[in-house]
């Protein structure tokens, strides 16, 4: 029973999912992507920006827009590249390559709480894990648009890219400007108010044509912000409840989305997956700190690559008519469940193993 405690609970949560999904007595059903897009991850995000003080994003925002932004295009450009040698046809190699981009805040946010790390380190994996959400879910779009072939011009998926991008961050800024004023500083209206403020954020964005999930995370940044009160402090508390509340809830049902036994027989293209983007992020990462990050740091952002909760809703809103929805489908959830069950697993020992946190090493200040 001790060493059932130490598993990390999203784990845990994922795998007693994926055995009630496996079972014959266990009603089977799809998870809607509006569900997890719309219904969790607007608080999971906010939960999680909601968090982050605003001195350590500008310390580290070097490395959270380098390996957020321009590590998760690099890492989705190399992925694509293994794929297409692979056998795997355009269209697959694409989808797959934006849908698998994004790190998953939920499993990094609940393992660095666990874990003792560095603050560099810390607050760059949960600064890149929200960056890089908002960067798959534009480049799912703009992969979607090109397989339509509909605008799918290089000049045009950069114009998209940058519309989507820019035009969540300064929508979720300027409305976390104006309810950072308007918002009574009393714990009956903060709570709920803020609750109101990250889904009306979202929907507002998703009206306007540009990222909803940037468009929370700016909102919560900024709200998180403001001068701290006893207030305040009862509202991070609260949020930190409902985040893994939702959190959980989540893990469960993406499990419940995992078949163990459809899982074993495409095993060989599951492992192609998971070996592809296992080697474009540390492609990535290498390119990225070279020289600034200590090998042994550099190692453990490497092992904190877990995708999550974004990657699964994003397989399931392609389109049902789409060729190879299903297939894509199984392998997301195959690379998910891998993902989560050795990286999330192992992450414990990993990071102790490399020594992150048990020294005064950090990597180069920005």
């Amino acid at each position: 029973m001790t060493a059932v405690r130490r598993w990390p609970w999203p784990f845990l949560l994922l795998l007693v999912g994926a055995l009630l999904a496996s079972s014959n007595r266990f009603p089977q059903f799809t998870v809607s992507p509006s569900l997890i897009l719309l219904g969790f991850l607007p608080a999971l995000l906010f939960d999680a920006g909601f968090s982050l003080r605003a001195a350590a994003i500008r310390r580290e925002l070097r490395w959270i827009l380098l390996l957020g932004v321009a590590g998760a295009l690099l890492g989705a450009a190399i992925s694509y590249g293994i794929l297409r040698w692979l056998g795997f046809s355009a269209s697959e190699a694409l989808l797959l390559s934006a849908v698998l981009a994004a790190t998953d805040p939920v499993s990094i946010f609940a393992a660095m709480r666990r874990l003792r790390v560095p603050e560099r380190m810390r607050v760059t994996l949960e600064g890149e894990s929200l960056a890089n959400d908002g960067v798959a879910a534009v480049l799912f779009a703009v992969a979607l648009t090109a397989i339509g072939g509909r605008g799918s011009s290089p000049s045009g998926a950069v114009w998209q890219f940058l519309l989507l991008t820019v035009g969540g961050l300064l929508a979720g800024g300027l409305v976390g400007l104006v309810l950072a004023r308007l918002l009574p500083d009393r714990v009956p209206v903060l709570a709920p108010a803020t609750v109101v403020a990250a889904y009306g954020t979202y929907l507002l964005a998703d009206r306007l044509g540009v990222s909803g999930l940037l468009a929370v995370v700016m909102l919560a940044v900024v709200l998180g912000n403001r001068p701290h009160s006893a207030s305040h402090h009862l509202t991070h508390r609260f949020w930190r409840v409902v985040g893994f509340s939702v959190s959980s809830l989540v893990f469960t049902l993406v499990g419940l989305q995992v078949h163990l036994d459809r899982l074993t027989a495409s095993a060989v293209d599951v492992l192609g997956v998971v070996l592809t983007f296992l080697v474009a992020r540390i492609a990535m990462v290498a390119i990225i700190t070279f020289r600034n990050w200590p090998l042994r740091m550099q190692a453990a952002l490497v092992w904190a690559g877990l995708r999550g909760a974004l990657s699964l809703a994003l397989a399931l809103s392609i389109p049902a008519g789409m060729a190879d929805r299903e297939r894509i489908l199984l392998l997301v959830s195959g690379f998910v469940f891998a993902s989560l069950a050795i990286q999330g697993l192992l992450i414990g020992p990993v990071f102790r193993g490399l020594h992150v946190g048990e020294g005064p090493e950090n990597p180069a200040s920005s």
